[in-house]
């Protein structure tokens, strides 16, 4: 027979292995990137004010995303409140640096379900938060290019209109609920149709209109790392290439799921698409200080919101929640 209160005790013990190993991948990335940046012959000269400035552009754009991530649960039978929903994002935005990237899904599931969100619902709103956040990436992409100094790369434009027609294809409002339920008719337990949010083009068009502006942000976050290393900084005239740069960078890194982080895949095209306007050296530079600035900022907003206290929300009798 089993013991009544093993639950009691398997349920914290799961939150904090899952925490142990979310804090693993972390500081073994900080660690790599570190060492990355002082490898023998690369000098590394950093203005901290610059660096502080990037990290407070991305984390705006964070809030911009989480805020989004809450307006699709506010689409569903069980919304919760903008701040509840930001700090899930936050939070479960470290889970990227586990391999698989599955940890980001599991680790918002967690937080928001305790506050009446199905499983099921926090999932699939995730995954169209997401994938509209990486279909205006790619759309700031294209522009960003096309608008960088001659002569063109054709080759980063080819492959963000790429990008974006297979992004917007998935998000459309006609796909999106069928190929989200040709992905969870292999579950084991049944998902009705109330779990789904309502996604409609009106929902659609305010997600890429948020996400670009925090695809924005986080190219203008980029443009201080590159001042922070280089007094030269970038010129207001490569400011798109940058922001497109960052852009293709960091949907090309999601693609590839297998590297946590997206780790090598953005730094690569980083500074392929970066080098030839702002020197080799200052690219490499430039695209690890990025990581090391992003992951750092992640981790202490993470931790920022992890200790602030939550109020729950409590059913009213309409049967959603109280914000």
């Amino acid at each position: 027979m089993a013991w009544p209160g093993w639950k009691k005790l398997v349920k914290p013990a799961i939150k904090t292995a899952l925490g142990l190993i979310v804090l693993w991948a972390v500081g073994r990335h900080v660690l790599r990137t570190w060492s990355d940046l002082h490898k023998p012959g690369r000098s590394l000269h950093v203005e901290p004010l610059w660096m502080i400035l990037a990290g407070l552009l991305y984390l705006a754009g964070l809030l911009i995303c989480g805020y989004f991530f809450g307006q699709v649960l506010k689409n569903t039978q069980t919304p919760v409140s903008v701040r509840l929903a930001i700090r899930a994002y936050v939070i479960s935005h470290l889970g990227k640096y586990v391999p698989g990237k599955a940890m980001v899904v599991v680790m918002r599931v967690g937080m928001v379900v305790p506050h009446g969100v199905r499983a099921s619902t926090a999932a699939i709103a995730t995954f169209f938060e997401t994938l509209v956040m990486m279909a205006a990436g790619s759309i700031v992409a294209v522009i960003g290019f096309s608008l960088a100094p001659r002569p063109l790369q054709l080759t980063p434009i080819a492959l963000s209109l790429g990008l974006t027609a297979c992004f917007l294809t998935i998000v459309d409002p006609f796909m999106f609920p069928r190929a989200s339920r040709l992905i969870t008719r292999s579950l084991p337990t049944k998902i009705g149709p109330e779990a789904y949010p309502v996604v409609d083009r009106r929902l659609l068009v305010r997600g890429l209109a948020y996400s670009t502006l925090a695809w924005l942000l986080f190219g203008l976050s980029q443009v201080a790392v590159v001042r922070a290393v280089a007094s030269a900084g970038v010129g207001l005239g490569l400011w798109p290439l940058v922001i497109a740069s960052v852009a293709l960078a960091t949907v090309a890194g999601f693609v590839v799921a297998v590297l946590p982080g997206g780790l090598g895949i953005r730094e690569g095209v980083i500074m392929t698409t970066l080098a030839p306007a702002i020197g080799h050296d200052t690219a490499v530079v430039a695209a690890l200080a990025l990581r090391l600035t992003w992951v750092i900022t992640e981790a202490t907003a993470a931790g920022i919101l992890a200790v602030l206290p939550l109020t729950r929300p409590l059913p009213t009798t309409s049967g959603k929640l109280e914000p």
